[in-house]
C-alpha cells in the first residue's frame, strides 16, 4: 500500500513538473527572437550526466577548426551572476564551474538571459561569430539555428519524467541531432529516433595535470560512482574515495577533510577539472599542502561525425547569408 501511494506520488509530481514546464514554454515563446549570429544549442532531455559541457566544447573546438568564432552562452548553474556577463576571471564561485571551463578556451558569456548573451556577443571581437549553447534547449526566448541533443546510455525515449525518471521535457522532433554516450559494451548501432540523425561518441578520462600516482579521489558531479570509477581505470591505481554533490562550493572545512583522508597519500588528490577550478583558489588561499591530479572527459567520435559537421556548417552559411536581410 506504501509502495502503490509513493508510485503515485511521484506521478502526481512529475504531471505538475510537466504543467509547470510546458505553461513556461508556452509564455516565454511569446517572446522568442533570433540572434544576429548563427546559433548552434547542445542540450538534453535528461536531467545530468549526458556530457552536454564535453559536447559542447567539441563543437566549438571543430568549428573553430573549420574557420568559425565560437561564443559560448551559459546559464552559469550554482554562480552568481544573472545579468549577462562576458567571463573576465577564473572565480567559480561568481560565474559557475562549467562557465569556468569554458572560458579556458572560448570568449563566454554567462547570464541567465540568454538574449540579452545574444546581443552581448555582438561587443565581442573576431570573424564569422558563432554562438555555442550549453544547455540551451529549454530556453525558449532564443531560437535556436541548430539543436543536438545528449543522451544517457539510458536512452530519452525509455526514459519517464522526473522525479520517477530522469526526462526534464516530452522529448520532441524539433532538433537536428542526437549524441549518444557508447555502451559498456561497445559500440551498437541503433536506430534513429523518428528519423533524426544520430552519433554514438566514447567519453575519455584523460589527465590534464599533475600524476598517476596513488591518491585520494575527490568528485563533485552528476554521477559520482561513474566519475570515481573512470578516472582510478585511467590512472590504474584504486585509492579512497569522497564524493560530493553536483556543482558542489568547496568550503575551507571541506578542504580540511580532504587534507585529513589524503595525508596517508602524501596529500596527492585526484579530481574533475570542474572540482579544480573551485579547489585550486581555496588551495592558494589558505596554502593547503594539496597535491591535484587533474582529470577532464573528452568525446570522442566511433560513429562517422562528417554528415553532422557539414550539416551544421550549411545551417551557419545559411543563417549568415540571410538573416541580416530579414532582421533589416
Amino acid at each position: 500500500m506504501f509502495i502503490n501511494f509513493f508510485s503515485l506520488s511521484q506521478l502526481m509530481t512529475g504531471s505538475i513538473y510537466l504543467l509547470g514546464q510546458k505553461i513556461d514554454e508556452a509564455l516565454r515563446s511569446k517572446r522568442a527572437k533570433y540572434a544576429l549570429y548563427p546559433t548552434i544549442c547542445v542540450g538534453n532531455f535528461q536531467a545530468g550526466g549526458t556530457g552536454k559541457t564535453p559536447a559542447t566544447l567539441w563543437i566549438a573546438k571543430q568549428l573553430k577548426a573549420l574557420g568559425y568564432s565560437p561564443i559560448i552562452l551559459i546559464r552559469g548553474y550554482k554562480g552568481v551572476v544573472s545579468q549577462s556577463t562576458i567571463v573576465d576571471s577564473k572565480d567559480a564561485d561568481i560565474y559557475g564551474d562549467e562557465t569556468i571551463l569554458h572560458a579556458q578556451y572560448f570568449p563566454t558569456i554567462v547570464g541567465k538571459n540568454r538574449q540579452e548573451s545574444a546581443r552581448l556577443a555582438e561587443t565581442i571581437q573576431g570573424d564569422k561569430k558563432v554562438l555555442v549553447m550549453d544547455d540551451g534547449l529549454q530556453h525558449y526566448e532564443l531560437l535556436k539555428d541548430f539543436s543536438i541533443v545528449c543522451q544517457k546510455r539510458l536512452r530519452f525515449e525509455a526514459d519517464s519524467m522526473l522525479p520517477i525518471g530522469r526526462l526534464r521535457q516530452i522529448p520532441h522532433t524539433n532538433i537536428d541531432a542526437i549524441l549518444s554516450q557508447i555502451n559498456e559494451a561497445g559500440y551498437q548501432k541503433v536506430e534513429s529516433w523518428k528519423g533524426i540523425p544520430e552519433y554514438t561518441f566514447a567519453r575519455e578520462t584523460v589527465l590534464r595535470s599533475g600524476s598517476k600516482e596513488q591518491g585520494l579521489v575527490v568528485c563533485g558531479v552528476a554521477n559520482p560512482d561513474d566519475c570515481l570509477h573512470q578516472i582510478q581505470k585511467a590512472g590504474e591505481f584504486i585509492g579512497d574515495e569522497m564524493k560530493f554533490r553536483d556543482h558542489h562550493r568547496y568550503s575551507a572545512a571541506d578542504l580540511t577533510r580532504i587534507e585529513d583522508a589524503s595525508k596517508k597519500y602524501d596529500y596527492r588528490v585526484h579530481c574533475t577539472a570542474k572540482d579544480a577550478v573551485k579547489l585550486v583558489p581555496l588551495i592558494v588561499t589558505i596554502q593547503s599542502p594539496l597535491i591535484l591530479s587533474v582529470w577532464d572527459v573528452e568525446i570522442q567520435p566511433v560513429s562517422n561525425v562528417h554528415p553532422l559537421l557539414a550539416a551544421v556548417v550549411a545551417k551557419i552559411e545559411e543563417v549568415v547569408k540571410n538573416r541580416p536581410q530579414k532582421q533589416s
